[in-house]
């Protein structure tokens, strides 16, 4: 087998024939396209070159477009402490311009361009995006914009976005609180615990971070890497919330009692009077000739109440119920109706008194019974303690984030917030 005597001169002869065609390409596309260098040094290329010489002086011009970029110094307003919050407000200023080359002579772009996104402050170093803060609210805020006028949607607004910002920086204070406290193996302990749940997320979605991503988005509106940073936000919030709240709010027996006495007519209600009443025209002798020949024969109050022969709550088949305040028989049933309300007041549980007459009507009353209906402390201490555990640990909690926020001494919680509030006006206020 021969082998070639001239291994190295081959392969120049090769690359200077590509080199050769490549040049001559690139000489003809530059004939074609652009007549002649446009610098001195015509191996170096500029925007220049890609200008058509042939276009008019206006396509050649520069336009000058208005953009929210933000400014070379923007307003800052920063709290930073070393062991706590650091809350940054980003105050709205003068947009900046700069000039862009029209790239042909029919481009004519009106308007300026649009800001997506923007800054408006930081909670420990994190900073808070419009577009992702007002992402689970803006609906909430286009709906009542639809509905209320400008002051009422101000204020509705303003509950709700301050509800939302306060919840960010009290996720950002529990989660710092939590992440101090951690020792080592903790922390071990909790990035096994994320890299568990990332893998179960993956294993739902056949091992692809895409799907699983692309799901989420569709379920919850989120990313999965935003999955998982709201999964250790709230991991490290609740860790901190039963270490530093939970645990301290204890409900004692004598609580349950307490609350049992004070709350006594929620458990223990008066009794209440359940009445039928039939009613009907005096002038209409045929219907109060019939009502009462019915009860005379036995016919079933209840039925005769329910049927067309009575005018009075047909909706209900003429039934009244009316708490007993002190005594039955000094319960008013039909106000000051004296006459009604003595011959209710003298019935037992199955008697009925009729007919009286009051007015241009006719009324029979039948009392049909008496019900009692109260919770015995056994039966209400589950649900008493479940109030109290909730009230009690509620406070405690808020007690501590205002500790927290003291010692973080965050001051531009409210600056931050009336930049959110401007924005929000301006994008889903009511128009005009």
């Amino acid at each position: 087998m021969k082998t070639n005597p001239y291994p190295i001169a081959f392969k120049s002869t090769c690359f200077c024939s590509s080199f050769l065609c490549a040049s001559m390409l690139l000489a003809g596309c530059a004939g074609s396209k652009v007549k002649g260098p446009r610098t001195d040094n015509p191996d170096r290329v500029t925007h220049n070159d890609f200008i058509n010489p042939n276009a008019s002086d206006d396509a050649q011009s520069r336009q000058q477009i208005q953009t929210s970029m933000p400014p070379e110094s923007p307003a800052i307003r920063e709290v930073s402490t070393g062991d706590g919050i650091t809350l940054t407000a980003v105050q709205p200023s003068q947009p900046r311009t700069i000039d862009l080359p029209t790239m042909t002579s029919q481009s004519d772009p009106s308007g300026s361009l649009a800001l997506l996104d923007a800054k408006v402050g930081d909670v420990n170093g994190k900073p808070i995006f419009t577009n992702s803060f007002f992402a689970s609210i803006e609906d909430r805020l286009i709906a009542e914009a639809s509905r209320l006028p400008q002051r009422q949607w101000r204020q509705s607004a303003g509950k709700t976005i301050a509800g939302r910002l306060d919840g960010i920086i009290a996720d950002e204070l529990l989660r710092a609180e939590a992440l101090t406290a951690l020792t080592p193996t903790q922390r071990v302990g909790l990035q096994a615990f994320l890299g568990n749940f990332r893998n179960n997320l993956l294993s739902e979605n056949l091992g692809s971070s895409q799907l699983a991503s692309r799901r989420l988005q569709e379920q919850q509106g989120k990313t999965l890497d935003e999955a998982l940073r709201q999964k250790e936000i709230d991991t490290l919030v609740q860790l901190t919330l039963i270490q530093e709240v939970n645990r301290r709010v204890n409900v004692s027996w004598r609580d349950i009692k307490q609350r049992y006495e004070r709350d006594i007519e929620v458990y223990s209600p008066p009794p209440t009077a359940v009445l039928r009443v039939i009613r009907a025209k005096q002038d209409d002798g045929t219907k109060r000739i019939d009502i009462q020949a019915q009860l005379d024969a036995g016919t079933s109050f209840l039925k005769i109440a329910a049927g067309a022969l009575n005018n009075y709550n047909t909706d209900t088949d003429g039934m009244l119920t009316v708490p007993i305040e002190d005594t039955y028989q000094t319960t008013e049933f039909f106000g000051p109706a004296d006459v009604l309300n003595t011959a209710a007041q003298s019935l037992a549980i199955g008697e009925f008194a009729g007919p009286v007459e009051l007015g241009s009507s006719v009324y029979w009353i039948k009392l049909m019974d008496i019900k009692q209906e109260s919770i015995s402390l056994y039966d209400a201490q589950l649900k008493i303690q479940q109030e109290l555990t909730f009230e009690r640990r509620k406070e405690a909690r808020d007690n501590y984030l205002e500790k927290l926020m003291e010692r973080a001494r965050v001051s531009s919680r409210d600056d931050v917030l009336m930049r959110l509030l401007e924005i929000a006006e301006q994008r889903y206020g009511p128009k005009g």
